[in-house]
Formats: C-alpha cells, structure tokens, sequence
C-alpha cells in the first residue's frame, strides 16, 4: 500500500492534458472535456419535464386561465356595478383566484361571475396541488436516485475511482489531501450503498459523488461522465481470486480506455504477471499491490531508520513526496540550477525528474501532402471508427537524481519534498 499513496498527490495534482490537435469532433470532445452545451442541457431538462408531464400541468392552466379570462370578463359586463371593466381586470382576477390567493380588490358582481369564479378557484386549488405534487415525485425521485447511485454525473474534469478494497479509502484520502479536499471525486463501484453513504457522510466537506454499478460495464461508466473526466484509478476486486481480480482490472481498464483514449488511468495489481496485461490494457500507470514489502522489510533488518523514512515520504501530511510542475522560466537551464532555485524560493527538495513524452498519434505519422497512400490509410482508420494507434499513450521517463548538467525540458515535472513548516 505504500506504493500506491506514493501516487495519490501527483495524480491529484495533474492538469488535464489534451493530445495534439486532431480532426474529426469526436477526438475533439475526447481530447479537451468542456460542458456540454446549453442546447442539450436544454433538451435533457426538457425530456425529464415532459416524463413528469409539466407540460401537459402548463398547457390545462393556461387554457383554464384563458378561458376563465374570457368568461369572467364578458360575465361581468351586463352588470352596472361591476369593478372588473376591461380585459387586463379579468386576468389579474383569475391568476389572483387561481392561485388561491384572493386579494379581494376584483370581485365578481353577477350570479354567473360569481360561479365563473368558484370554478377558478376550484379548478386553480387542483391544478396547485398536482404542480405541488409532480414536483415533490420529481424531487424525491431524483433524491432516491442519487442516494442509489443511479443517476447520471454531469461534472467535468472529475476522478473516477473505480472499484473498492480495505484501501481504498486511503486513496480518497490522499486525493483530498493533495487537492486541498477541492477535487471532485466520482465513486463507481457495485458494493453496498451504505459503504459510500457513510463514506460521503465522513467527508460531507469533500465533492463526492456515487455511481452504483459495475465500472466494467461502459452504461455504469457513461453514467459517470467518463468522457469528461480528469483521470481514473482502478482498484483491485479484493473479493475475488488474485488472477480474476486482475482479470477484471484489465476488463475495467479497457472500458475505461475505449470511451476515453486519453484520459490517466492508474491501476493496482495483486500480482505481478498482470503488469504486462494491464500496459496492453491501457494503463498508463500501475501498483503492484505488497510490491515492496521485501525492501522495506530488509531494510529495516540491515538499515536501521531507513523504512521509517520511506514511510514518512510515502504517508499522507508533513515531509510526503510531492510533485511540482517545473515553472516556464526555467526551462533550458541545467537540473543543477534548477536544484538550487526550487530550494532556495520555497525549500523543495527535488530528488528526481519526470516527464511523459508526446503521444504519436496517426497524424505524427503521415505526411501532409495528401497522398494516396495516406489517404487510404486515414481513410480505413476513420472506418474503423477512431483516429487513435495502439502505442500512441506515450511513455513516462523518469530520472531520479538526474546529472548536474541534464537540460530542463518543456514537459519535466520535479518530484521530490517540501520543506517542513
């Protein structure tokens, strides 16, 4: 489990990164997740209004108060003493009496007006309670769902931790800690409810959301906006056997990669023969779960207080590993003088250098000159229904205790320590 919390604050830390520009539209919601637009959010209030039957509620009272509009006006007019003298009287009237409210400053004067008005006041007291009550189902409904898990998250730039174990709250945990508990957090799993009730309930300051379901399934992982999210963690099925926990990591894994090509996934491992399976998968990062027992077992045998430092640097709070973005001035300077700003303008220690190299994409490969060729292969891939190649996630170089002479790079990232308070 150390391992997997040395993970946690970069992971949490990361900004979501686009890969290089690509036509088509599909690719372009893939690679840079943005709300969606205002017409669809539109239409979906829409649908879920008209499922309620609000329109139908909205079209029998405008009808009734057009209706009673009319009548109460022309009711009114053969009578010498009426107070309701034009038209704008007789609707004020009948949204005042179909709303029960009853100002009392127009009233009808005529036999007929006057059961034109019981009518309006009837018809307004029933109309109120099946808005009251369609409102109060809607509400409730919707409640139910979100304590089931059941409904649909619309958040971008959201984590998706995907299954549960005994550590997985340790994870969430960390991931709190690193975004400074602003992170919004989505809970895909298919455990009791009551486990991520209560979870939710310790961490009612945290954005927290749960989707009930199987994170294998592509439906579950729709509902939780897959396609909008930051990055994904991948927890091991502790509850089934080593090889088909793993087994359904890498299912979980690939799910997750066919919605979203782009997106970080991190995932853990029982064994470590499923490594391999995991990287065809997708991962782009993966813990083998009790990975280093051994070394800090004989460590703390033949090294006295080394385990005891690696796990301060791998425990959540004080003196823990961090990542910290390399700022744009200091790119092509050496790591030497880098070293030596970053401690001296905030005391981090740096002790490695990582950077994840360019993805290459099918359009790093062809020329541009429109070939035939190229046409034909653009083509076959745009039938194939992606624009994306097997080897294009790019791979994370990482130098620790890199030479004084290495040359900073646009995309390098320093891991190391900060200094203590």
């Amino acid at each position: 489990m150390a391992s997997q919390t040395s993970h946690v604050a970069s992971f949490a830390r990361r900004k979501p990164q686009g890969s290089s520009p690509q036509p088509g539209a599909d690719r372009e919601m893939n690679n840079a997740p943005r709300p969606a637009p205002i017409a669809v959010r539109a239409r979906r209030a829409w649908s879920r209004l008209q499922g309620q039957h609000v329109p139908r509620l909205a079209a029998l009272s405008i009808t009734l108060f057009a209706l009673g509009s009319v009548a109460i006006y022309f009711a009114e007019m053969t009578s010498d003493e009426r107070n309701i003298r034009s038209f704008g009287d007789a609707m004020w009237y009948s949204i005042v009496t179909m709303s029960t409210v009853g100002y009392g400053d127009l009233t009808p004067k005529t036999t007929l007006g006057k059961f034109i008005g019981v009518a309006l006041m009837l018809s307004g007291m029933s109309l109120l309670f099946l808005f009251t009550a369609t409102i109060a189902s809607y509400l409730v409904t919707q409640r139910i769902r979100e304590e089931r898990g059941l409904d649909t998250i619309r958040w971008t730039d959201h984590i998706l931790v995907c299954g549960w174990n005994q550590y997985g709250e340790s994870v969430l945990e960390g991931l709190l800690q690193a975004s400074g508990r602003s992170a919004l957090i989505v809970l895909v799993n298919d455990g009791p409810e009551e486990t991520a009730h209560e979870l939710m309930y310790r961490n009612h300051d945290a954005t927290i959301h749960y989707i009930h379901g199987d994170p294998a399934a592509e439906a579950t992982l729709e509902r939780a906006n897959v396609r909008h999210a930051r990055a994904a963690i991948v927890l091991t099925d502790t509850s089934r056997a080593s090889a088909a926990a793993d087994e359904h990591t890498t299912l979980v894994t690939l799910a997750v990669k066919s919605l979203k090509p782009d997106i970080k996934v991190t995932a853990e491992a029982l064994e470590m023969s499923s490594e391999a399976h995991l990287r065809r998968a997708g991962a782009d990062d993966i813990v083998i779960s009790g990975e280093f027992n051994g070394f800090m077992l004989s460590s703390a045998a033949l090294s006295p207080g080394m385990s005891r430092v690696v796990r301060r640097l791998l425990s959540f709070g004080e003196g823990e590993l961090s990542h910290l973005p390399i700022p744009r001035e200091y790119v092509g300077r050496t790591f030497a003088d880098v070293f030596r700003l970053l401690r001296e303008d905030s005391g981090f220690l740096t002790l490695a250098i990582v950077a994840e190299s360019k993805a290459v994409t099918l359009d790093d490969l062809l020329t541009d000159d429109y070939s035939l060729v190229d046409e034909f292969i653009r083509q076959q891939f745009s039938e194939a229904g992606t624009e994306y190649l097997r080897f294009e996630e790019g791979e994370m170089r990482v130098l620790v205790n890199p030479p004084d002479s290495y040359v900073i790079q646009p995309d390098d990232a320093a891991i190391g320590i900060p200094r203590l308070a």
